[in-house]
């Protein structure tokens, strides 16, 4: 089965844990009626834990405003509740305390400001009154900007502008129509995220947040003028072709950012994110073997255990289903698989196949073994220097076919 085909049954997967979670975990049992949270985790070990926040809620969020069932249109509107109360349920003692962060520092951090927000982009009318919420969430924003350029990781204290979180930002802001409006903050974070490497000061070295920042531009609305597609789709090919030998593997990147004493920790699951751009920006490179098997593996583990990175540890994170949730969306909106793709993929499974080093290395002992006996044959004929040329005939092809196989080993 082609992985397309396996992406409704993910969804559906990813959409239990999340029902199951926020229904029955420990973070909603103790908010009552009318609340529902989530916390970082999901799975049967996540539902006593107590911790929760906005990272969990907004991924929930994203996902349960999505579906159709009953439990999880009811679930919309208890989240959006407890993201609106949150503040006066820390008043009153009943939000769990972390020793490791502070309350404050959540309520005026722009990433996870900005996911709510974004997650909240996708909830209906009919689900949950929302038009609060997001008017407070935009106005902290807004107010926050520094010099039309961007964001910093918090509303209040370092006003330094920094591409990750202002692509967060954008991407959230644009979802709810306000790209006109923040004309200045798109055009920095074009001027970072599509510059070339040549000019270090303007360039992102983090590919990771690089590939976010892409990831912001390109989905941040339907419609993309050509000029500045052509951009993205020339920045996507550039970064996609300096890390796909490494899609074989799940691998997210850390970033550390801090507020004064307190260190914070976010991951990116860009390799996620490369799919995406990969379906809007050049659907063939998603038909491309590395990407067929990513995508393979990602949807046979949801289906599995649970679709996690080893490195970060065992427990299934409640954003990163999110965000996975989001990626396959897209991937479903913009991949449209065609002829030429199946075509594309037989021929990336050649080129792959040639490109192995064992085959380098045998068509170079072949090679030099018709070399060494065409010599030999000539050698054994004659010796006579006019016969070289019509022995050494069957060395030359060799050479040339080891040309070919070596051009068509180079990426397109």
């Amino acid at each position: 089965m082609n992985p397309e085909g396996k992406i409704d049954p993910a969804l559906q997967k990813i959409e239990n844990l999340l029902v199951e979670q926020c229904a029955h975990g420990v973070q909603s049992r103790d908010l009552l009626n009318p609340g529902a949270a989530c916390g970082q985790f999901v799975g049967p070990t996540a539902k006593e834990k107590p911790q929760r926040g906005l990272h969990g809620t907004a991924a929930a969020l994203r996902v349960l405003s999505q579906v159709n069932s009953p439990a999880g249109t009811e679930l919309v509107q208890k989240l959006v509740w407890y993201v609106q109360n949150r503040e006066r349920l820390y008043a009153e003692h009943k939000e769990p305390r972390q020793p490791d962060r502070t309350f404050e520092d959540d309520q005026q951090n722009v990433i996870k400001l900005s996911e709510v927000l974004y997650a909240l982009s996708f909830v209906k009318a009919s689900q949950s009154d929302k038009d609060a919420l997001v008017h407070d969430l935009v106005t902290k924003l807004r107010n926050a900007q520094i010099e039309k350029k961007g964001w910093a990781y918090f509303l209040t204290g370092d006003r330094t502008v920094d591409p990750l979180p202002t692509a967060f930002a954008v991407l959230a802001l644009c979802q709810h129509g306000y790209e006109s409006e923040i004309g200045g903050q798109i055009e920095f974070l074009k001027e970072k995220a599509l510059a070339t490497g040549r000019d270090e000061t303007r360039n992102i070295n983090e590919a990771s947040v690089r590939i976010f920042c892409i990831f912001a531009l390109a989905f941040r609305k339907e419609e993309i003028a050509a000029p500045e597609l052509k951009e993205l789709r020339r920045a996507f090919i550039d970064i996609w072709e300096a890390h796909k030998a490494v899609l074989g593997l799940d691998i997210e990147q850390g970033i550390e950012y801090s507020k004064e004493a307190n260190n914070y920790y976010l991951r990116i699951p860009w390799q996620l994110y490369l799919l995406a751009l990969a379906a809007r920006l050049d659907p063939k490179r998603i038909s491309c073997l590395a990407a067929q098997r990513k995508l393979n593996h990602v949807l046979d583990a949801v289906q599995g255990n649970g679709f996690y990175y080893p490195y970060s540890g065992g427990p299934l994170s409640s954003r990163t289903n999110g965000i996975l949730f989001d990626i396959l969306q897209k991937i479903k909106r913009f991949n449209k698989r065609n002829l030429f793709h199946e075509i594309y993929y037989a021929y990336d499974a050649v080129r792959t196949f040639l490109g192995h080093r064992a085959f380098s290395v045998l068509t170079l002992i072949a090679g030099a073994l018709v070399f060494v006996y065409c010599i030999n044959a000539w050698r054994l004929k004659s010796g006579r220097a006019e016969d070289v040329g019509p022995d050494l005939s069957g060395a030359m092809i060799v050479m040339l076919i080891t040309f070919a196989f070596e051009r068509l080993r180079k990426p397109r």
